[in-house]
């Protein structure tokens, strides 16, 4: 689920929840690295990436392994070859 960016850059936005689908503030990532933010109203963990000119919402369940934070660091985490 993709929301449009405003033209102002704020640090707290408003989406909707993909699970629940309700209104919820998240704090916009400050990079282009995906975090996970909570629904003030279900509580459920979801995904926001942020990206050029919007903000994806995603469900853990929806979400590639490279815009899930914990697969993403997994994946893209050193490795101990040699």
């Amino acid at each position: 689920m993709s929301q449009p960016e405003s033209a102002v850059q704020e640090s707290t936005k408003i989406v909707k929840c993909p699970y629940c689908d309700k209104d919820t503030t998240i704090t916009r990532p400050r990079d282009y690295a995906p975090v996970y933010a909570y629904c003030g109203l279900c509580g459920k963990k979801f995904i926001v990436e942020r990206l050029a000119n919007r903000i994806d919402i995603m469900t853990i369940e929806d979400a590639p392994s490279c815009s899930d934070p914990d697969r993403r660091a997994i994946e893209m985490g050193g490795s101990d070859e040699q």
